[in-house]
């Protein structure tokens, strides 16, 4: 039995997954990860890397991987395996609140002595609800930036210090529940760093690669990520992590720039180890040219040559893009404009034309971009059915216009799925944005997952102009719309189009269809295009990567025979 003094668990999003008769539906078409949200926060890796940094032990258990990669997996079996004084659960994103309740349970029947923590941005919303509803949590570690706290928890379960001089701390107290003021600790943004390094070490120190694994097809198509500021500067209604959201919920500054040469010595981690494409997650553009100059030059400076896949907030102007690409010579682009309609964009809180969009797309291809992504959204303030209708023609319109064989253009449309996030301004004003909230407790969140049986039982919302079942209708009629576009394009070759679309009408008449088995992929779109660049560089963990998933491939394949 392995001992540390910290796991960080990664639970599903619905805990039971494997056995339940579940139709998810796209609620994670636009992202890495499945309908099971195998991917962790990557603030994971951030604290693994300051725990180990400090001379404490960590590991990270991605039991939604493992359970998503065999349904075989035993779960009591694998934690039973590993001794820790504190198994830090991540409730980040809401969708994962049966998941991280459910394990919390498991894992005080396993490991009785041992104490569990939950944290992340859901965590930190609904902190004083969860420790009233799950008698199984013993602290919340509240807001952001908490490297630094969570390792003097870890000091202090260890050695039997006071709880009392931990900041963001939520913990148990006899039958009451204390809570430790907020931390005003400007350099805590300092002490953020995502070492990739430290987590193909542990992967290898634990015997556990696919435990550490950041989503289920990292294995074969790696992916690095770094963010370049906490908080935004922006105002996106749906967004938990908008201004607004962040600094009322998670930290009193919006946005935290980090620094630019931290930044670059991720990226130069990143090669050295798995030497793959990187996500720069935050508005590059939106940072200021003086703080992206320094990046760019930080990033030269280390002789960092990886693909970088960009997004923007608002569309980059040309200037942008010409210095962008003397430094970034490989990179892709990708956008959320939400919607075709300026009246609906501009009531999302994004504020620019469809004519300064296009115009930015075409700067991006001028200028080298790989390819450029678009994401529109369903359940927007002033979003009708015929509304979405419109932003497929549109979509359809730009692929097929500023597409080339040089920067392929890719359109998406997704419902914002399955809750609108806790903190964000359509849920802490849902009647000035005309939308109604059927959940509100921690409770009613693990209800929703627990007793629904599709994605539309799921959703915390409606509109004023769109019910759960319009959103639902919509999504799969325009999802059959961006099919037949991919098709058109050459995306998507037309018997598989014909297939995915046929699969859609059945699965929308309640007729038989066909799921991914894997669960990799839903039905509208053939694959998710996070496969941008084939240029994954070989190194002795990406060597070490390519054997493992031969096998991997081996073994399903003889599994299905």
């Amino acid at each position: 039995m392995s001992s540390v003094n910290v796991c960080f668990v990664h639970a599903p999003s619905i805990y039971d997954f494997r056995t339940r008769d579940l139709k998810e539906g796209p609620i994670s078409d636009v992202v890495p990860s499945t309908p099971v949200f195998e991917m962790y926060p990557v603030g994971f890796i951030s604290m693994l890397s300051y725990l180990t940094r400090n001379g404490y032990s960590a590991r990270i258990s991605n039991l939604a991987v493992l359970m998503l990669s065999s349904r075989k997996f035993d779960v009591e079996a694998y934690l039973k395996s590993i001794d820790a004084d504190i198994f830090g659960i991540d409730l980040h994103w809401l969708p994962h609140v049966h998941g991280a309740f459910e394990i919390s349970r498991l894992i005080r029947k396993i490991h009785p002595e041992s104490r569990i923590l939950f944290g992340g941005f859901s965590s930190t919303y609904f902190a004083e609800d969860i420790m009233e509803s799950n008698p199984n949590v013993d602290f919340v570690m509240a807001g952001d930036f908490v490297e630094d706290q969570v390792m003097k928890l870890a000091e202090a379960v260890e050695t039997g210090k006071p709880l009392d001089t931990i900041p963001n701390l939520l913990y148990r107290e006899g039958s009451a529940i204390r809570k430790n003021p907020r931390s005003r600790d400007p350099e805590a943004v300092a002490r953020v760093f995502i070492d990739y390094k430290t987590l193909v070490r542990n992967s290898i120190k634990y015997h556990d690669i696919k435990g550490h694994l950041p989503y289920y097809s990292w294995i074969t198509n790696p992916v690095g990520m770094t963010i370049i500021q906490r908080g935004c500067q922006f105002n996106c209604g749906f967004c938990g992590g908008s201004n607004f959201a962040y600094r009322n919920n998670y930290y009193d500054i919006s946005p935290v720039k980090r620094d630019p040469e931290t930044i670059a010595l991720e990226l130069e981690g990143v090669q050295d180890t798995i030497n793959s494409p990187v996500f720069l997650a935050g508005d590059i553009n939106a940072t200021g040219e003086k703080y992206y100059t320094a990046l760019l030059q930080a990033i030269r400076g280390r002789g960092i040559d990886l693909p970088l896949l960009t997004e923007y907030f608002v569309p980059p102007p040309e200037e942008y893009f010409r210095v962008f690409s003397r430094a970034v010579p490989d990179f892709a682009c990708e956008i959320s404009p939400d919607s075709s309609d300026p009246g609906i964009r501009k009531e999302t809180g994004r504020f620019y034309t469809n004519q300064e969009l296009e115009k930015s797309i075409q700067y991006a291809a001028e200028y080298g971009s790989r390819k450029f992504d678009v994401y529109f959204s369903i359940g927007l303030p002033l979003q009708t059915k015929e509304s979405v209708t419109r932003d497929a023609d549109y979509l359809d319109s730009v692929m097929r216009k500023y597409s080339s064989e040089g920067m392929p253009v890719y359109g998406f449309i997704s419902p914002l799925t399955p809750f609108l996030d806790p903190g964000s301004l359509f849920y802490e004003m849902p009647e000035k944005y005309g939308f109604s909230i059927n959940a509100h407790k921690i409770m009613d969140y693990y209800n929703l997952l627990d007793r629904g049986k599709s994605w539309e039982d799921f959703l915390n919302y409606e509109t004023k102009w769109m019910s759960r079942s319009d959103m639902v209708e919509a999504t799969y009629q325009s999802g059959i719309r961006m099919v037949e576009s991919g098709s058109r394009m050459g995306y998507i070759d037309s018997a598989s189009g014909k297939r995915i679309v046929n699969n859609i009408l059945n699965y929308m008449n309640g007729e038989s269809y066909t799921p991914q088995s894997d669960k990799s992929k839903h039905l509208t779109y053939l694959v998710k295009e996070i496969d941008w660049s084939r240029k994954h560089g070989i190194s002795a963990f990406s060597m070490m990567i390519f054997s493992y998933s031969l096998f991997e491939r081996i073994r399903r394949t003889i599994t299905c025979n």
